[in-house]
């Protein structure tokens, strides 16, 4: 795993407990596939040349989409890709940087353009916009997302009810959907996007306090 991520990125993974635990969850959720070796009388995970575009991208997506989970479903539900596609565009274009990471303009397009798209996510590497990995700028408890929280105060409603949506928070997405007042086609495809989830995942809540 550390040579796949030196050899992608150029990084000591070593020097990384963060990025470290995070590339772990793509192993754990089974998004990428590796082999188990004992070297030195300790295990060590090697990753096959044939997934190293899987982690690659997996890594990128990663620093917009903290959940494991999520960033696996990206890969394999093209209508959920698609979403996160028209999020990330929502969040990137027209910055020149999100909590001080410099964005790279000709990057972000290709980024957005190869994931907005249907190609393979397993054969074809997204660009990096970011011109240092946040995973390494936030090496800590702070996620991008949150950082963009803690940092922006004066946050819109319309990017608030984003970033809570893409750090897993529906709650505060929808809360942040209630006082947005916009007639921005794009902020209400996502309104409306949040606000049918919230009611199933309250329905499901009321069912199960019933069935108890």
């Amino acid at each position: 795993m550390a040579l796949a991520i030196e050899q992608l990125f150029g990084i000591k993974l070593s020097k990384r407990e963060g990025l470290r635990n995070k590339v772990g969850s793509f192993m754990r959720n089974g998004l990428i596939v590796y082999n188990d070796q004992l070297i030195v009388e300790r295990n060590s995970r090697a990753i096959p040349r044939d997934q190293l575009t899987t982690l690659h991208n997996a890594v990128i997506i990663q620093a917009l989409l903290p959940d494991p989970k999520k960033v696996k479903k990206v890969f394999e539900d093209q209508a959920f890709r698609q979403n996160m596609a028209k999020l990330f565009s929502a969040l990137l274009l027209g910055r020149r940087s999100i909590v001080d990471i410099s964005l790279l303009k000709p990057e972000v397009a290709r980024f957005l353009g190869v994931l907005s798209g249907t190609t393979n996510l397993r054969e074809e590497r997204l660009a990096n916009p970011f011109e240092t990995l946040p995973q390494l700028v936030l090496d800590g408890p702070l996620d991008l997302l949150q950082a963009i929280l803690a940092q922006n105060s004066s946050l819109s409603s319309g990017d608030a009810m984003m970033v809570h949506y893409l750090e897993g928070n529906l709650e505060a997405a929808w809360d942040s959907a209630q006082q947005m007042s916009t007639t921005d086609p794009r902020l209400l495809q996502y309104r409306d996007l949040i606000e049918r989830e919230y009611r199933a995942a309250k329905e499901f809540d009321d069912l199960l306090d019933f069935l108890q």
